[in-house]
Parts: structure tokens; sequence; C-alpha cells
């Protein structure tokens, strides 16, 4: 019989307050709520109320890593947000190409738009939030309709990274790119009609406001340009100078702010610590400044040629003025505007080390009121600063320790919240003492600390070690604490209740635990990893030699050596029974050894990377493991298979822990989180789980095949190397696993219903031959196909349902890898439907669309046809479609009209005008109205 396992899947993610992305400000809906921040949180949204510090909501779509229907990779992380306050959507660029819209309502993904071929850098809405243009790390900038749901086109002439877009309505676009570029682009032509050097070196961002643009380069250098749409192709943009930051890093990010349509200020985010605020002087001080400086220049005798260009010179000092820096404690990540007012400017930054911070900039006029901003909120008890590197879970599951470099954290594990958060050193090594009241911890620095959980408090510090404690375990009473060091040693401890006199009193005393030193055991080699096994007899030692030595727990009498690692163990466990012991090294192999002789049952190339924690499952000789290469795996240590590969870490997986009930696995990564996995009612084949995983390998290598191209595309590509073609502008399709699939649901459509089609057909020729001669026996009625009888359509209306299910922005890569003899079809069963006036009536743009794609995509080997039927039957649908389209124009007309008859006819009845005579002004003969409106 085959074996069977119970599936892990991730049940919630802890740790992550914000990741890679930019950050995003959301303004509450009503006065008295505190405005949201938005942070990319890997591959999920998080979405923090700013003034309490709590998590609001998290978007996350699709199947939950481990499910049966998730992929077996990891998810692609959130690369770029943006949000559109009108429509109260939000935009999620990903690292795959991916962009996701979101409606933050109901917090569900509305469309999905798949059309670049690597990470999203840049997202803006238009001003009315109905199109969203996207730049990429693939150079490309694609232009999406959010009410068709399909990409417009594709701009292609930058040869780096997107860094930034700017639009005005549907007519212009500047975009700049990694390439030094700045490019202004006609969105009605479709072209790019002027492109200039904007740095030497790479351009890095762009900010712009009415006709001023600012652009930042990999120095300290921002770049002024004067922008006038007006002018002709070649004069839109004039360079106006160049003003040097305080920060000598690049400035990634540029965002303006107007408060109250009177004052405007901009932040330059930069690659370190900082963010400069800058203000824009008003006209009115512009041009006292400017006759303030030519006044001055007048006096001391230049000419009005120098005066001109001195005064061109500091175009920059007259513009803007550095208004104030803001420094952060951790390296920033992203900067967001947040509540403007006259008296303060507010801003929202996520840092490298996982925080949000809150900042106020209170100011009067022209200058801030204080020396530099202060900092409101911060957002920091959720996660670690710096990687977890050492967790635990206590013995009824209920609670998980999580240390990390200066702190330790412990967690509730049915709330997912953070209850206690401890200072302490490098921690590399914890463990909770049976209770779960209690915490023992190892730091790099070779101390031992003792943490009560309850009153909260360090019990003890210990410095018996000279080097890092790298492992520590406890006997299964619990009275004993073994620990093993850089110091070539293992330390023995016992846990003693001691009686304490309390300050200030001479008869009083409270029992307190501590740690004492019972024994040492000195080795050859550093120490890397300890474990007890679980009846207590022996003790395993993992040295720096490759080696593990095994040794009687009681006595400290060497058992047995397990050698066969070409690089040192990182981690060993002993299973239930006591009876098998495995190794993880960091030569990517897991060993398994018999503890009776100390052989090698089975050594598994497990991982593409050091392989940094194994843990078996308890009463069972399943394990646990994770790697370098971001993955968490299930094994049989019985059958030596693999059972299931949990893919969600986007970096390296550190540690991991298993509960006493064996039903919840943690691991612990370097992309700051903390994942729990719990094991469900679903159950792992073992065979299907090799299948699923072949399966995706061979659709991976389907689309990379489709990617790749033809030979036009090839040839395109010489073209462009040879200098011949630069700007281009070209459709939007991606091939993915859902266009393929709905094409595949489309040619099955077509198979079934056009054969039901011709079946009747013939039917219908064959009546009418029979009626003509009435001889033989009347010809038969075809029996209907079971699924339309089943979903009780005809055959037409059946294909039409599955082109409506297929999804806008997903029907024209559907279409484009339909084989030619099904296009024929698909012509042919567009000339029957359009005869069929329901359908026709509620699918006009649709047959529209299909239509002329097919066409457009296939116009070659159409027009290489030899065939009259098929040009008579094009013409035939030509004729129809447009006597179709005639009536449906008549019909919009009509309304229309009709609509405006019935509000003239509304104001009539309900709107009553009255002048009044006294309102006539004497400079105008107006006569101002006052209307009076009846409500219903």
């Amino acid at each position: 019989m085959v074996k069977s396992y119970q599936r892990f899947e991730q049940d919630s993610v802890l740790g992550v307050i914000s990741s890679n992305s930019n950050c995003l400000w959301v303004p509450s809906q009503n006065r008295n709520a505190s405005g949201q921040v938005l942070t990319g949180a890997l591959e999920n949204v998080n979405c923090w109320s700013i003034k309490s510090g709590e998590l609001v909501g998290t978007l996350s779509d699709g199947f939950p890593p481990g499910a049966v229907d998730a992929q077996s990779s990891k998810p692609a992380e959130s690369a770029y947000l943006q949000y559109h306050p009108d429509t109260n959507l939000l935009a999620v660029g990903y690292n795959d190409g991916m962009i996701k819209i979101w409606d933050l309502l109901s917090r569900s993904v509305l469309m999905k738009f798949n059309g670049h071929k690597s990470a999203i850098t840049m997202l803006r809405f238009d001003h009315t939030g109905t199109r969203l243009i996207s730049g990429s790390k693939d150079s490309d900038i694609v232009v999406w309709d959010l009410v068709g749901e399909v990409g417009l086109y594709k701009l292609r002439s930058h040869k780096d990274s997107i860094t930034g877009i700017w639009c005005q309505g549907e007519e212009w676009l500047i975009s700049t790119s990694k390439d030094g570029l700045i490019k202004v682009w006609d969105l009605k032509t479709q072209q790019c009609v002027e492109t200039h050097m904007a740095h030497v070196g790479e351009c890095w961002s762009l900010g712009v406001h009415e006709d001023l643009v600012v652009t930042a380069s990999a120095d300290n250098q921002l770049k002024l340009w004067k922008l006038d749409l007006e002018q002709e192709p070649g004069h839109m943009l004039v360079e106006k100078g160049v003003h040097e930051k305080q920060s000598k890093q690049r400035g990634v990010a540029i965002e303006f702010v107007t408060v109250n349509e009177a004052v405007t200020f901009f932040f330059v985010q930069n690659a370190d610590r900082t963010t400069e605020v800058f203000r824009l002087r008003t006209s009115e001080e512009m041009s006292k400044a400017l006759k303030k400086r030519e006044k001055r220049l007048i006096e001391k005798g230049l000419s009005s040629e120098d005066i001109e260009k001195n005064l061109s010179e500091s175009f920059c000092s007259f513009v803007m003025h550095p208004f104030q820096v803001l420094r952060s404690t951790y390296k920033i990540k992203a900067v967001s505007w947040a509540t403007t007012t006259t008296s303060k400017l507010e801003l929202a930054v996520t840092t490298a080390n996982n925080t949000v911070d809150y900042y106020s900039i209170p100011y009067h006029k022209r200058d801030p009121t204080t020396q530099s901003p202060t900092k409101l909120y911060s957002i920091d008890i959720k996660g670690h600063r710096t990687d977890v590197r050492a967790i635990d879970i206590s013995d009824d599951g209920k609670l998980l320790a999580t240390a990390s470099n200066g702190s330790l954290k412990i967690w509730n594990m049915k709330t997912s919240s953070c209850i206690r958060t401890f200072e302490c050193g490098y921690a590399l090594s914890c463990k909770f003492l049976p209770g779960g009241a209690l915490v023992v911890l190892g730091s790099r620095s070779g101390e031992l600390q003792l943490f009560d959980l309850a009153s909260s408090t360090l019990l003890s510090t210990e410095t018996v070690h000279t080097g890092a404690i790298w492992s520590l375990d406890i006997t299964s009473d619990g009275k004993k604490l073994v620990t093993g060091s850089a110091d070539k040693t293992v330390c023995f401890w016992e846990f003693q209740v001691e009686q304490e006199l309390i300050p200030g009193s001479v008869d009083k005393f409270v029992p307190k635990l501590k740690l004492f030193h019972d024994t040492t055991l000195e080795l050859n080699d550093d120490i890397l990893a300890v474990k007890i096994s679980p009846d207590d007899k022996l003790l395993a030692v993992s040295l720096l030699d490759n080696t593990v030595k095994v040794f009687f727990l009681d006595s400290k009498k060497f058992f047995l050596s397990l050698y066969g690692h070409k690089l040192p163990v990182l981690s060993i466990d002993i299973s239930f029974d006591s009876k098998l012991l495995i190794t993880s090294s960091a030569d990517k192999n897991i060993k398994i050894w018999g503890l009776d002789f100390g052989d090698c049952h089975k050594s598994l190339f497990a991982h593409n990377d050091s392989i940094m924690k194994v843990c078996f499952v308890p009463e069972s000789h399943n394990f646990f493991s994770c790697s370098k290469d971001n993955l968490v795996k299930y094994w049989d240590g019985d059958k030596f298979e693999c059972i299931q590969k949990l893919a969600a870490h986007q970096k390296e997986v550190w540690t991991l822990a298993v509960s006493a009930d064996a039903r919840t696995v943690v691991s612990a990564s370097h992309d700051q989180s903390i994942r729990v996995w719990r094991e469900t009612e679903d159950q792992v084949f073992i065979e299907e789980e090799r299948e699923r995983e072949s399966d995706e390998q061979y659709e991976q290598t389907l689309l990379n095949s489709l990617e790749d191209g033809n030979a036009d595309d090839m040839f395109r590509k010489d073209k462009n190397e040879e200098g011949g073609i630069t700007d281009e502008v070209t459709d939007v399709h991606k091939q993915t696993i859902e266009s393929l699939k709905a094409s595949e649901r489309l040619v099955e459509a077509i198979d079934l219903g056009m054969s039901e089609v011709n079946l009747l057909q013939e039917h219908e020729k064959a009546m009418k031959l029979w009626q003509k001669k009435k001889s033989g026996p009347q010809p038969g009625k075809p029996q209907p196909n079971s699924i339309l009888l089943a979903v009780q359509k005809s055959p037409l209306e059946y294909i039409m349902d599955v082109l409506i299910r297929i999804r806008p922005s997903q029907l024209e890569d559907a279409l484009l890898v339909l084989p030619f003899s099904y296009v024929l079809t698909l012509l042919q069963y567009i000339d029957l439907v359009v005869e069929e006036k329901t359908i026709v009536g509620r699918r006009l743009p649709l047959i529209c669309r299909v239509l002329f794609f097919i066409i457009k995509s296939n116009h070659r080997e159409l027009f290489s046809q030899k065939n009259e039927e098929l040009k008579i039957q094009i013409d035939r649908i030509k004729l129809k479609l447009r006597s179709s389209v005639q009536s449906k124009a008549d019909d919009l007309g009509f309304n229309l009209q009709g609509l405006k008859f019935i509000k003239q006819q509304w104001n009539l009845k309900h709107n009553f005008d009255f002048t009044d005579d006294v309102t006539k002004s004497q400079k105008d003969n107006k006569v101002k109205k006052r209307v009076f409106e009846t409500l219903v």
C-alpha cells in the first residue's frame, strides 16, 4: 500500500514590518481615526495603523505556500506600490513582472497584468485612475487600460531599468532610466519626441511639479529642468541648473507635496540614512530675490550680459532652498509624505532594519522651528532589527522564542503577537526550560543568560566560555544543561534554586533559580552543535574537523566517532527512540546514522547550499531540514525520501523548530520573516508531489521557449544591434500558464461546438434532400452532445461562454497560440454567430476584438490562402458586423437623446428660477439667479 503523509501549509508570517518595496501613506476616511502606512512585506502588503502600531490588515493573494494547489517555487516579492485616492485602488508590482490591482475596501485582487519580464521598478496612475503606467528592470514601459483590463502598448527605448515616470493626461509622458537618459513621449502618436542626457552616469529618480523637473544622479547631483510641453519637440525640456546635495550617496526617490495650494516642498531620499527636504520659493519670493540680486550686480558695475549669465547660473538658489535633513538611525528604504499642513510636515519612513518611523517637521513661514525632525511614532516591536539566529517552541506549543543580535522576543502562537522583548547579546542559541516560563540563551561573546518570562527579568548571566556558544541542549527532566562553544569546550550546568536576600532587609529571602557550572569536557576543535539523546544516555558533539563525537552523558566517556562529511556538521538531532542520529553539513548533505554501532544508514544530497538545521518530528523518524537555498524540506527518515518542499522564504533560512505535538514547524530566515507551518488534513503522496514538480518544470520550459520568440524577433534584434531601429512601440504580450490553459479550453470548446454545428448542418442538408426525393427513411436528428445538454446551451452559446470566461488581459495571448487551422474554424464560428441577434446584441465588443486580433496576427497566412470561400466568408462577416455596429450606434444615440430629454423635462418641472433686481450690479449687466430646487 502507498504510504501517505500529512501536508504542511503556511499558517502565518511573523516578524516582517517592511521589506524592500516603497511605502505609502493612506489618510484615514474619518477625522478621528489615524492614517495607515502600507508597506511591502515580502509577497504580501501590510497595512499598519501609525498611532497604535497595530497591523490593521494584510493583502495576500493566492494559495498559502505548501498547499495542494500552490506553486512549488517561492512566491514573488512585492517590489513597488502605488495608490490612487479617488478610486481607492492599490497597484502592486512584483519581482517576477506581475502587477496586481487591489481594491483596498474589500482587500481583494480586481485584476492581474503580466507584461514585463523582470521586477517592476515604477508604477504611476494617471489623474483619472483609469490608466496605469509601469516601468521595469527589463527597460520597458507599458501603458495599461484598467477599464478594458488590457495592456495598450509597450514603449521600448531605454537600455536599462526605469527609475522615474510622470504623465500628463493621455498625451505626454516623461521617463528616466539607469541608462542616464530622460525622454519625453507623445502618447497620441506613441513616439519618443525628445531625449536628453540627464546625467553622465545613471539617473536614479525623477520628480515633476508644474513646469519644474528634478532628476537625481548616482552621486550628489540634482539637476533642474524647465518643462514646456507647448514648445516644439527638442525644446520641451531645457536644462536650468545643478544643485549639490549634502549626501554624497545617490538620490533614489523624489516626491513633491503642495500645502494649501501655496507652498511646495519636495524630499530627496538618499541611499543612506538621510532624506533631504527642500522648499520651492513662491513667485513673489523669486521676483524679490531676482530684483535684489540684479540691483547688487548693477552696483558692482557688471554689464547686462554678465548679469544675465550670473542670474541663469544661480537659477537653483532662486527656485528652491534646503529646508531640513531627516537623519534615521538605520539605512532608509523608503519615504512617503504623510499629513502636511501650514504648520507641520509629516513623513512616514521605512528602514532596512525592519521598522516604520513617523517624523514631524514643525515650521513657521519659510523655516523649520526645530533643529531636526521629531520622531512621533515607531513600529518596531512586531519584528527583529537583525536576522533571527535561534528559535524554540515551548512544550505546550503556545509560546515561541526568537533570538537575534540584540533582542529576544516571545510570541503568542495563537494571536501571532509579540508579548515580551528582552535585550540580549548576539544570540546564537536559545531553549525553553520545561514549563515554558524560563528561556536560556547562548551568545556569541560566550555569555549564558537565563530569562524569566513571568516577571520579564534577566535572572542570571554566566560567562564561563571564552568563545561563541554555538549550541545548547537541556535534558528531558530539565535539570541539566549542556553548552558547546567555539573555545573547544563542552560545559555541563545544573539548575538550582537559591535563597536570595531581599535588598534592604535582614532576614527576608526570596527563592531564585540560578545556573551552576558543574563540569567541563575539553576537545580538540571548536564545537558547532551539541545534542542530548531523549533517553538522557548519550551526548552527540559536532566538531570543526567535520566529525561527530558521541559520549556517554553520565560518565563523559567516549562512545562513537561519526565521520564522512567533507565540511563541518552544522546541526545534529536524535530520534525519539534514541536509535537514529541525523547530521546536516555545509557540504549540502544530510547523513542518517545508527546509534548502535555508528554506521551510516544513508547519505542524502538534500539541498543546493549549506544545510543550517535538521529537526526530527517527535514520535517519528521523519525530519525537517532548512538551508541557505531558501527551502525548508520534509523528509521520511526510514525511506530516505523527500516528502514535501516548503518554498516561501525569499532568502537563506537560518534555523527551524518543531513543536512537541508535531503539528507545528517554525522557520526563520535572512528575509526577516518567521514562518509558521501547520499540519493540515490534506495528504501527501510522494509520487504525486514528484509529478507536480516535473509538470511545473515542463510548463516553465514551455513558457521559456515561447518567450524566446520567433525568427522575426531575432531579425529585429540584429537590426537593432546594427543601429537601425532604436525606438519602437509594440503590443503587450507575455505567455503565462493561465493564457496557455485558456487557449486549451478554447480549442476544446471549438472542437466540441463546431463538430456539433457541422452535424446539425449535415442533418439539414439530408432533410432537404429527403424532402425533395421523398424516398427512403427520414434522416434521424443527431443526438446532442451530453455536455451541451448538461449546461443547456447551444453550441454557439457554449463557445461564447468559454470566450467570456477568458480574462481580458489574457485573451490576446490565448488567441496568439491558436494553431492556424483553429483560426479558420474560429472565423467560421464568427460567421455563424453574427447571424445570432441575441448573442451579437450582448457580446458585440468581444466578437469585434477577437475578429480584429486574429485577422491582425494571422494576416500573412490568410493573405497567402488561395481559398475563394475564405475571402467571401471574411467579406460576409465584414458586412454583417458593419450593420450590427451601426444599429448599436443608433441605439446608443437614441438612448443618449432620450436621457437628455428626460433631464430637460425634470429641470422644467422641478427647478424654478427667480431673478432679484437688487443683485444686478452696476459694473456689469449680468443678472445673478437664485435657483430653488425641490428634492425628491
